[in-house]
């Protein structure tokens, strides 16, 4: 491995040697990297649309022909939909970058914020029609001639309960024709594109709701309904021939719904009320669920709720009255998880269903089975109930999301528990079994929802291979590789184990198969179903697409798998890149996917179904070729525990070996899958930039880890720094003195434990780190209100038992007592409101680093989480800065900055930076 890295490294410096200087890459260049996304193909595979945006300003829509013949690019444009015929593109036109930020210094209110536009682009002719003040567009999946823009009028107008009256404008796609609604406040189009249905409010003197359908075939409107009160939530059905909404009478804040259908024109009636046979007492339809159809229209589902309690009037002033929160050992969830989740409870509904035909109402979820989750776009007449309540307590500690799970009959309200105490379990498509993993024997077993049918069938359990995670290694009970899918009628069912697909008869009638005829196994490649049809609910019978994943050189491609055959997987494709991202034509076999490496940006291509004659579609970084770019290689080593890892090793596309390189040192967990991950430039959230990096002369060290329960840090230890003792020694060209150490959350973690435990390390960042696990295990991630004591006793820290079970090991792995043994200068990024690991964690390494009188900084970005926002623009560029700086000061002998020399004084906060 050493020699082959050496002359790899040794060729590539050749050639560089004889091509022109290349820029370096600064930190002001990250604005110029643009970002590729929400790709989408029109169902004839003829053209492709998305969106290519700077990682700040204004970006563009490109539409593309897949033949390479034709571009258009449709500036500020995003979310691009197709028409069924594709004949027209209809995307929003986001407000220019520049006048958000003149709004955000106004300090406009978000509802007073400027607002984007739609643009309805004709493909043949290249005209375009905007509407501003853009609120929602719809577009019905097929026979599309008309679109609803749901727009914002001049001026506001909001009801008494805050809803906001808007303008819905029917626009004809070929004739251009358009329609406007005012004062509207819901709407729906029929996917088949036959009506729109949309509610208004008048409420001068006196409160009137109306409903309208308007018919897209002879262009007429039909009120539906007309009354005094509330309407909420209006839906419709696949065909357009049928209607229902919730309205209210009440005139309080607080409203009790009815439930209305019609069919066709028929005047609607309430079906569903406070008072209908079946529903709960003092329940009635709830606003906070919309209504749906199902794909056939034979059922119409809504959500239930108590009938909340009129409020009563508070006449007391604020300090006249206790305000607390009071937390109880007899809590199944803990108050902080309570207050987190608080407004979804306070709308939380039940799944009821209305039958048109038989006019019969069925409560389906309650309190005691709150969950229940459809088949067939509600046309199955199984659905799965799912129970937490028993286990939500102790998966304070467990990590474990049981819960007991139920078959429940929507036809007739039957419910039958089919499992308890399982983390998942699965309805199959048509709805005939209900399938789980059992981690207590590592299998997958099955049951009939036939009543009448309680045999329990062993899937796996006998089969020769492993079909739980094998390199997952905490401390929580064993997780499966998945499902990949049925067969037609659950006839078969698809399961993974590490590399191969099985097909499995659910009854266990028929001996289980390994479809891919161990090819995975034997060649150490991981198979995976790709589904190329986002809408299908079976795997279907004969040729499907399969993503392969080679474990030893990372590489990846496509292979072919037939359903009705077990043998070899029939090979497209398989090279040293990532690919990603698979599209396909609804009615063409064309795809679309992204390719990429270190070196290569994971632009568009376009292929035929089995990735014959391949097409780049799109170039979104064309200044790289102008910038010294990072390369990088797979290296392996044999870690301290005798286990053989891997890794990646970035260098710069420059390298000369005759050179001394400092190298940065920077982990999480298994890396080396990323070998071929392209890392655009861009300012920090929380870690390093490898390719920024490599660009500016460092080498970054990448290595896997893997763990033992109960010595997390030392199970660092003996990867990373075998790892990092490995590459100095075997290369010249690594400068051991001057080595720095960079990781956040986990990894933050795992920095300031080995700075701790060896002097190899010039200099380290960790951010967000636990550095003392005995307080943080009694902690509270704030962000969900979980406890995180699951963390210690059975996930990633990976202690596994308790503080007063094992409290050496949490002592042993504990960063902080270490502080006295540390001599490696460090710097902290904890932000105030992290809600994942608890800020004062930071502080109790950093005011014991100050106690001890050894150089430590930490980072506070006022009101930032635990990884800086995505739009924290100017704090990831002042991270990104700093961060730099420190390690230029301590690997390359840079000058120290003015906030690392002297700090920076509250007093100056906002008016110095100290670079």
């Amino acid at each position: 491995m050493k020699y082959f890295i050496l002359l790899f490294m040794l060729f590539f410096s050749e050639v560089l040697y004889a091509q022109n200087h290349k820029k370096t890459l600064q930190v002001e260049d990250f604005a110029h990297w643009k970002v590729l996304e929400n790709q989408q193909i029109s169902n004839d595979g003829k053209w492709v649309a998305y969106e290519l945006n700077p990682q700040q300003g204004d970006g563009a829509l490109v539409l593309t022909d897949t033949e390479g013949k034709r571009t258009d690019t449709l500036v500020r444009g995003a979310s691009a939909a197709f028409t069924p015929g594709a004949d027209v593109l209809l995307h929003r036109i986001k407000v220019p970058f520049d006048s958000i930020q003149v709004a955000k210094r106004k300090k406009l209110k978000e509802d007073q914020m400027p607002l984007d536009s739609v643009g309805i682009f004709q493909i043949n002719t290249g005209q375009i029609t905007k509407y501003p003040r853009l609120v929602s567009w719809q577009l019905p999946e097929e026979n599309a001639n008309w679109a609803a823009i749901l727009q914002q009028p001049d001026s506001v107008v909001k009801t008494r309960d805050e809803l906001k009256l808007q303008n819905l404008i029917l626009h004809r796609l070929d004739t251009g024709d358009t329609l406007t609604k005012r004062q509207v406040t819901d709407y729906r189009v029929a996917k088949k594109g036959n009506s729109v249905i949309y509610s208004t409010f008048s409420g001068d003197s006196t409160t009137i709701s109306r409903v309208f359908v308007f018919d897209t075939k002879s262009g007429t409107t039909h009120t539906l309904f007309e009354k005094n009160g509330h309407i909420r939530q209006v839906a419709t059905n696949e065909e357009g021939n049928q209607f229902a909404f919730l309205f209210s009478t009440d005139t309080t804040q607080q409203k009790t719904f009815d439930l209305y259908y019609a069919k066709s024109t028929e005047s609607p009636q309430a079906v569903v009320t406070a008072s209908t046979p079946g529903i709960p007492i003092s329940w009635a339809p709830s606003e906070h669920r919309e209504l749906l159809f199902s794909k056939n229209g034979n059922r119409l589902f809504l959500g239930t709720a108590h009938i909340p309690e009129p409020e009563p009037k508070d006449t007391l002033a604020p300090d006249e009255k206790p305000v607390l929160d009071i937390w109880s050992w007899t809590d199944a969830e803990l108050m902080p998880q309570q207050l987190v989740k608080l407004d979804q409870e306070k709308k939380r509904t039940y799944l009821a269903v209305y039958h048109p035909a038989e006019k019969k109402f069925l409560q389906l979820a309650d309190p005691g089975i709150p969950e229940i989750s459809l088949i067939q776009d509600g046309d199955g007449r199984m659905a799965l109930g799912k129970d937490e309540k028993l286990y939500q307590k102790a998966s304070s500690w467990t990590g474990r999301n049981s819960a007991d799970y139920y078959v429940v009959d929507t036809q007739t309200g039957i419910k039958r528990q089919m499992v308890t105490d399982k983390t998942k379990a699965e309805i199959s498509p048509a709805g005939k079994f209900i399938i789980w993993f059992d981690p207590a024997d590592s299998s997958y077993y099955a049951r009939s929802t036939d009543v009448y049918k309680i045999q329990v069938y062993a899937l796996t359990k006998n089969l020769p291979v492993n079909f739980y995670d094998e390199l997952d290694d905490t401390p929580l009970e064993v997780k499966p590789y998945g499902i990949a899918g049925w067969s037609d009628d659950d006839r078969y069912v698809y399961i993974y184990d590490r590399y191969d697909l099985w097909k499995i008869d659910p009854t266990g009638s028929r001996v289980p198969v390994n479809l891919t005829s161990g090819y995975g196994r034997k060649n150490s490649i991981n198979l995976r179903y790709v589904k190329t049809d986002p809408e299908g609910k079976f795997i279907p019978d004969g040729e499907i697409l399969v993503n392969g994943f080679d474990e030893r050189n990372k590489a990846s491609g496509f292979f072919t798998v037939d359903t009705k055959t077990v043998k070899a997987p029939k090979l497209h494709l398989l090279e040293d890149y990532r690919f990603s991202e698979v599209k396909k034509a609804k009615e063409a076999g064309r795809l679309i996917w992204r390719k990429e490496s270190c070196t290569l940006f994971p632009d568009l291509w376009t292929s035929d179904a089995t990735f014959g004659h391949p097409r780049k579609l799109s170039d979104a970084n064309p200044q790289q070729a102008g910038f010294n770019w990072a390369r990088n290689q797979l290296v392996s080593w044999t870690s301290f525990s005798g286990e053989q890892l891997h890794g990646i090793l970035y260098y710069p596309e420059d390298f000369n070996p005759n050179l001394s390189y400092p190298m940065i040192v920077y982990f999480y967990e298994r890396s080396s899958e990323e070998l071929h991950r392209h890392f655009l430039p861009s300012p920090s959230r929380s870690i390093i930039n490898k390719t920024f990096y490599a660009s500016n002369g460092y080498l970054v060290f990448v290595p896997d880890i893997t763990y033992q329960t109960g010595y997390p840090g030392q199970s660092a230890f003996n990867a990373v720094v075998s790892g990092t003792s490995f590459l100095i020694n075997q290369f010249p060209f690594i400068d051991k003195n001057r080595i720095g150490i960079q990781g956040q959350s986990w990894g933050g973690y795992q920095t300031a434990y080995l700075i701790g435990q060896t002097d190899m390390f010039a200099a380290a960042m960790a951010g967000a780190p636990v550095s003392n696990m005995t307080s943080a295990y009694g902690g509270i991630r704030w962000e969900t209100g979980l406890s995180r004591m699951f963390q210690y006793e059975n996930t990633q820290s990976r202690i596994g038992g308790t503080l007063w079970e094992k409290p050496i090991q949490y002592i042993e792995n504990s960063p902080l007592f270490y502080a006295p043994k540390i001599n490696t200068p460090l710097l902290m990024m904890h932000n105030d409101q992290d809600g994942a690991v608890p800020w004062y964690q930071g502080i109790e390494l950093f005011v014991a680093m100050r106690r001890l009188n050894k150089p430590a900084w930490l980072l506070n970005y006022n009101n930032e989480p635990h990884n800086l926002k995505k739009e924290s623009w100017e704090n990831r560029m002042d991270l990104s800065r700093r961060m730099k700086q420190f390690f230029d000061h301590y690997l390359k002998g840079a000058p120290m900055p003015g906030w690392m020399k002297y700090g920076l004084p509250a007093l100056d906060k906002g008016k110095e930076l100290g670079y």
